[in-house]
């Protein structure tokens, strides 16, 4: 998928669509932070290191954006400034996810969205602030980005791209 004309989003992700996705992530980060914070304090740092180097360091780093055109063929990132995505991911990666890849994938995306629960609970109006920021997030992934993306190897990717 060299050939932009080949690729509906080679013009870029619109600003509406950045900010929808950055801003999903963004606040359901805030929302889980502030609610562990405000009931047990010790549990902020192990949902840091899920939330932002789960994503940022696994995914970002290793799993998804090494295999992202958007970045390499395009200069474009959906979920960060290119600048930032290009300093994370060093190397363009061609290769189907291993099994153990998968396995880190799927746990991420999993934990993100329900280690705070527990936390959360405590304060219903933080709680629906989260829920609402993950339903945004994953569901925009789940049901617009996936079935747009050009991760060919991407476990979630629904897109049928010919060659």
């Amino acid at each position: 998928m060299t050939d932009k004309a080949a690729c509906t989003l080679a013009n870029g992700f619109r600003l509406w669509e950045k900010i929808y996705a950055q801003g999903s992530f963004f606040g359901m980060g805030v929302f889980a932070v502030v609610g562990i914070a405000l009931v047990d304090w010790r549990w902020v740092f192990p949902y840091l290191v899920i939330y932002a180097y789960g994503l940022m360091g696994v995914v970002m780093r290793h799993l998804a954006c090494p295999r992202c055109p958007h970045l390499f063929v395009y200069d474009d990132c959906l979920q960060a400034p290119v600048p930032i995505t290009k300093r994370l991911v060093k190397e363009k990666k061609t290769t189907p996810f291993s099994t153990v890849e998968k396995l880190l994938f799927y746990t991420i995306f999993l934990l993100v969205p329900t280690f705070p629960i527990y936390w959360l609970a405590a304060n219903p109006l933080l709680l629906a602030g989260f829920l609402l920021s993950a339903a945004l997030w994953y569901g925009g992934q789940f049901f617009y980005f996936c079935k747009r993306c050009r991760v060919e190897q991407c476990p979630f990717n629904r897109v049928v791209i010919i060659h």
